[in-house]
C-alpha cells in the first residue's frame, strides 16, 4: 500500500500497511511506518506531481482550515437545505464494480435503500466486493496472477508494486495532475498532501481516503483526571512533569493504570516527541536515518521502561490486547493513545462507552522550553483506489467521477448521501444538526469511502460546539509546526519483502528489555542486525528517490 501502517506503531517506514481496521476511530494510519508505498521512487519532486489545491466554492466553515498544509476546518453546524454539488447523477454509461478493504454491508443490494440510492445518483449498480483486511493482500495477489482486477481496485503494497502498477493500473496523471484536477472539484478541494499517498515513479496511480494529518494522540479520560485536580488537557512543562502526572493517576489498590498498551507501540511515539526525535525516519544532509538509530530512541526506551518498572502501565498491557479500548472506556485506564479519529469519536459523543470528557496530552518539551512538536501522521489512507488498466479515456473520465462522487464536500446533499445515507431512514437533519436515525437497519457500505470520501477530513461533532472547538484549535496550533515523517510519498521494496520479520525481531526485543528481561545495553546490537538485515536497504532506497 502507500503510505503504510500497521497494526503496530514502530515499522519500517513508508506507507500504509496491509491489515489496516477498516474502522477509523479502530485503526492506525498515522504514525510510523510499514511497508508502503507511494512518492517518485524515480526521483524528483513529489510536489511536482501533485494535482493542484483548489478549495471547494460551498458551504464555509465556521472553524476555517488550511487544506494546503492539512489544517482542517471545523463547523458547528449543517447547512439546512444542504446545496447539491451539481455532480449527480453521474452518468455511468455501464455498471462498475469495485473490490476493496472492509466488511460486506449487512443488508444485500436487493434491499439495502442506501446503496440503491447510490445507483441512482451513479446512473448505474455499483457492484461492491468488499474483502476483510486480513485477507484483502492473498486477494489482491491473486487478482494479480490471473490479471483480472475490479475496474476500480483498492492497490495494496506487494513486492515490485512499481512494475505491477505499471502493467495493470491506468496511470492517473494526465488527468488529475497539476489543473487537470479542476475536472473533479470535489477530488480538488482534497488537502495537498494526501496525494502524495498515490504518486509512485512520478505518477499518480490512485485515490486515497484523507486524513486529519494529527497523528497519534494520548486521549485523556477528563473525570478521573478532574477527580486529582488535574485539567482535560494538563498543563506539562517538562517530561518529569509527564512521568508525574502517570503517577498520579495510577492507583493500582483501586485498579487504575496510567496507560494500558504496548509501551514500544504506543508510548515511546509520544517520548520521541518529547525527546525532539526522529518521526519514524530523519534525513541529514541527504542520509537516511532511522529512528531506532538515534539516542533519542534509546532514550525513550530507557523512560518507558522505567514506568513499566513502576508500575504505570496496566499490568495486561502485553497479554491482552483486546482490552486496551475497554481499559480505558471503562476507566480503568486514564492515558489512550490513538489516531486523532479516535479523539474526535470520543470528544464528539456522550453515548456509552463514550460518556466522559475526554480530553488530550500535549506532550511537553522533555527538558523543559513548551509544546513539543507534533509527529504528525499520513495525509491519507496507505492503500489508495486505483483504475485497473485500460485505454477509453471515457470509461476512465465516468470513474474519476464516480471517485468526484464520494469526495462530495462536507456541507453538501451528496456528503450526507456517501455518508450518513437516506434522510428520514439512516439520518435527519434537525435545527442545522446531522441526528443518526436509532435501531434502522444496518444499510452502510463499507469500502467506497476510501475511494477519496471526505468523512475523516473536517471536524463536526453533532450537536457539540464545545468538542469541535477544541478538536480544532488542537489542530491549529499543533499541525502547522508539525514534523512530517519524511517517508510518506516513499515507496522501498525492502521493505516491502523483508521489512515485516526484521520488525517484529526488534519489536521483540523491545518488549524483552521493558519487562526487564533483557538489558538496554542489547539494544544497540540489535538495531545494527536490523540495519543489515533491512534498514540499511530501505535507507538507500529512500535515498534514492531524493
Amino acid at each position: 500500500m502507500f503510505g503504510s501502517q500497521m497494526a503496530r506503531r514502530t515499522l519500517l517506514g513508508g506507507g500504509l500497511a496491509v491489515g489496516a481496521a477498516a474502522a477509523l476511530a479502530g485503526c492506525r494510519t498515522d504514525g510510523g511506518g510499514g511497508t508502503g508505498t507511494g512518492g517518485d521512487s524515480g526521483g524528483g519532486d513529489v510536489s511536482s506531481i501533485r494535482p493542484n489545491y483548489i478549495p471547494y466554492d460551498g458551504p464555509q466553515p465556521d472553524l476555517p482550515g488550511d487544506g494546503a498544509i492539512g489544517v482542517p476546518n471545523g463547523f458547528l453546524s449543517y447547512p439546512s437545505p444542504p446545496p447539491s454539488t451539481g455532480g449527480v447523477p453521474v452518468g455511468l454509461s455501464k455498471p462498475v464494480e469495485m473490490m476493496v478493504q472492509g466488511v460486506a454491508s449487512a443488508t444485500p443490494h436487493s434491499k439495502n435503500q442506501w446503496w440503491q440510492m447510490w445507483d441512482k445518483d451513479l446512473g448505474a449498480e455499483l457492484s461492491v466486493n468488499v474483502v476483510d483486511s486480513t485477507q484483502y493482500t492473498a486477494k489482491f495477489q491473486t487478482a494479480t496472477a490471473g490479471g483480472t482486477f475490479a475496474e476500480i481496485t483498492q492497490i495494496v503494497t506487494v513486492p515490485q508494486l512499481p512494475k505491477l502498477l505499471e502493467s495493470m493500473f491506468t496511470d492517473l496523471t494526465p488527468y488529475l495532475s497539476g489543473d487537470n484536477i479542476a475536472k473533479y472539484p470535489n477530488l480538488a478541494a482534497h488537502p495537498a498532501d494526501a496525494w502524495d499517498m498515490c504518486i509512485i515513479n512520478g505518477k499518480i496511480w490512485g485515490i486515497t481516503n484523507p486524513r486529519i494529518v494529527a497523528g497519534t494522540v494520548g486521549m485523556t479520560r477528563g473525570d478521573i483526571l478532574e477527580e486529582k485536580g488535574i485539567d482535560l488537557i494538563p498543563e506539562l512543562n517538562s517530561g518529569e512533569d509527564f512521568l508525574d502526572l502517570c503517577r498520579e493517576i495510577t492507583d493500582r489498590k483501586a485498579g487504575t493504570f496510567a496507560i494500558g498498551q504496548i509501551p514500544q507501540n504506543w508510548t515511546i511515539p509520544l517520548i520521541m516527541e518529547s525527546l525532539g526525535g526522529a518521526n519514524v525516519w530523519q534525513v541529514d544532509n541527504g542520509t537516511w536515518i532511522s529512528q531506532y538509530e538515534t539516542p533519542e530512541y534509546e532514550r525513550a526506551l530507557e523512560i518507558v521502561t522505567q514506568m513499566y518498572d513502576e508500575g504505570l502501565f496496566h499490568p495486561n498491557s502485553y497479554s491482552d490486547l483486546s482490552s486496551t479500548a475497554v481499559w480505558f472506556d471503562g476507566g480503568a485506564t486514564a492515558i489512550f493513545a490513538q489516531n486523532f479519529a479516535s479523539w474526535q469519536t470520543r470528544a464528539g459523543t456522550d453515548a456509552k462507552p463514550y460518556d466522559y470528557p475526554c480530553g488530550v496530552v500535549k506532550m511537553p518539551k522533555w527538558d523543559g522550553g513548551g509544546v513539543a512538536e507534533k509527529h504528525l501522521g499520513a495525509p491519507g489512507y496507505g492503500a489508495p483506489v486505483g483504475l485497473a488498466k485500460t485505454d477509453d479515456e471515457a470509461r476512465i473520465d465516468e470513474l474519476l467521477k464516480v471517485a468526484d462522487y464520494f469526495a462530495s464536500p462536507f456541507g453538501t446533499e451528496e456528503f450526507l448521501k456517501v455518508n450518513y445515507g437516506v434522510e428520514g431512514r439512516q439520518y435527519n437533519l434537525k435545527d442545522g444538526q446531522v441526528r443518526p436515525v436509532a435501531d434502522v437497519t444496518d444499510e452502510r457500505i463499507p469500502g467506497p469511502a476510501y475511494y477519496g470520501a471526505t468523512n475523516a477530513v473536517n471536524i463536526y461533532s453533532p450537536g457539540s460546539q464545545e468538542a469541535t472547538e477544541l478538536l480544532h484549535a488542537y489542530c491549529q496550533e499543533m499541525i502547522p509546526t508539525g514534523v512530517r515523517n519524511p517517508s510518506y510519498g516513499k515507496f522501498s521494496d525492502t521493505a516491502a519483502s523483508k521489512g515485516a520479520a526484521a520488525d517484529k525481531k526488534l519489536n521483540d526485543i523491545q518488549g524483552d528489555i521493558i519487562q526487564g528481561r533483557a538489558k538496554l545495553s542489547e539494544w544497540a546490537d540489535a538495531v545494527k542486525e536490523w540495519k543489515s538485515a533491512a534498514g540499511d536497504a530501505v535507507a538507500r532506497e529512500y535515498a534514492e528517490q531524493e
